[in-house]
């Protein structure tokens, strides 16, 4: 315990140090599930006295936070910060016949990691690819509308602070929490595997917000399927060994989502995401349990809405 007043009434407090005649607090942070607790304690040289009460009589305690009476000698700061910052308060400890005053400081920061914007798959069309999120594919000489989502209720400017987007694209002028787009007409294709940029913006604290974000310029070209060496008629399979095959495709605007539309594929086979996620379901596998010819249907959706199908056909051997 330490004293931080040498006076009639001294203040103590657990967790302190003394910066000069300010005695700094326990700091907190703002990330939920967040609580701050410090109790101050006020002790008297000689017997015991009649009931203390405090007050901040400068400074203001940090937003989110209360100071309420713990028992007859002590009060606790309590409650959920919500603001980030250093804050500095006087508290004042008085009883019938004394008097004693403490300067404080607490410094609320943000936990854990630096803030980011968020890729969220499903909500824009992207996902998250080591750190970098990876967002729909855009098409030379068509409009282009990707997703930009914030973790906060976030304001302020955006701005690419490495990196350059597509030639044609940019982002828009600001935050407004939900549904930011990243605009304009691409000019022209780029290469593999696309542009990568760093976008800045502010958060709802004030704090700067980092993502990483990939766009791949493709070029102007329908979306088809491609066939495998053997056509469509795919290598065979047997009955109790695991099988694999992928479906492939040209043209067209990433994420795609492959679908089966008419016939079956073979029991104990199905349709699953083998790698990008920008091919989903992609790829028929498991371990057949039937034998028998198959013939199935299958159907490729870009990001643009193009389609395309190809039938297909399988033998399973016992």
């Amino acid at each position: 315990m330490r004293r931080t007043t040498r006076a009639a009434l001294t203040l103590t407090a657990m967790a302190s140090t003394m910066e000069g005649s300010v005695c700094v607090l326990a700091s907190g942070v703002t990330t939920a599930p967040s609580s701050y607790s410090e109790t101050i304690t006020a002790t008297r040289r000689g017997a015991a006295g009649p009931t203390v009460t405090f007050a901040v009589t400068a400074g203001s305690l940090p937003p989110g936070l209360a100071m309420s009476t713990q028992s007859a000698t002590a009060t606790a700061i309590t409650g959920n910060p919500t603001k980030t910052g250093t804050f500095n308060f006087t508290i004042k400890a008085t009883d019938a016949n004394l008097t004693s005053t403490q300067a404080y400081q607490i410094t609320i920061t943000v936990a854990g990691p630096p803030d980011q914007l968020v890729c969220q798959p499903g909500s824009n069309g992207g996902f998250l690819e080591s750190g970098t999120c990876v967002l729909p594919d855009a098409v030379a000489g068509q409009p282009y509308q990707g997703h930009l989502l914030t973790s906060h209720q976030a304001g302020g400017t955006l701005s690419v602070v490495s990196g350059t987007l597509p030639p044609g694209l940019s982002l828009p002028a600001a935050f407004t929490g939900s549904g930011d787009t990243i605009g304009g007409t691409p000019a022209q294709p780029g290469v593999e595997p696309g542009y990568t940029f760093t976008v800045q913006g502010t958060g709802d604290q004030g704090q700067p917000l980092y993502q990483v974000f990939s766009i791949t310029a493709d070029p102007n070209q329908p979306l088809a399927v491609v066939l495998p060496g053997s056509g469509s008629t795919l290598v065979p399979g047997t009955v109790g060994q695991a099988y694999a095959q992928n479906f492939f495709l040209s043209g067209g605007a990433g994420p795609f989502t492959w679908a089966v539309t008419a016939g079956k594929l073979p029991p104990g086979i199905a349709l699953q995401t083998f790698s990008d996620p920008r091919d989903a379901d992609n790829e028929m596998a498991g371990t057949p349990t039937a034998a028998g010819t198959y013939a199935f249907t299958m159907k490729v959706t870009d990001y643009l809405g193009q389609q395309a199908t190809q039938k297909f056909t399988i033998t399973i051997q016992s």
